[in-house]
């Protein structure tokens, strides 16, 4: 399984998770929801939300976010977690 993103997880655009409305907590940090916002230090991107989820994991109703997914502005998730439980 790949790693979940959570609050403060990098985007391949050099920008970060800002907002993770969940109250579930991995390993001490809130995992960040299809819907949730990142910044993208791209001219012109700026805030976006997270688009892209995990098609098995759910959590108050939404995707949880994983390594990988998209996000508006076109960049995609990096967890900061090592992946677990095989591929």
């Amino acid at each position: 399984m790949k790693g979940i993103v959570r609050l403060g997880d990098p985007t391949t655009h050099g920008g970060q998770v800002i907002q993770a409305s969940s109250k579930m907590m991995v390993h001490g940090r809130p995992a960040a929801l299809v819907g949730d916002l990142i910044s993208c230090p791209h001219p012109g991107h700026g805030t976006n939300p997270i688009i892209e989820g995990s098609s098995t994991m759910f959590f108050e109703g939404r995707a949880v976010a994983i390594d990988g997914c998209a996000c508006a502005c076109g960049c995609t998730l990096i967890s900061t977690m090592p992946s677990v439980g095989g591929k």
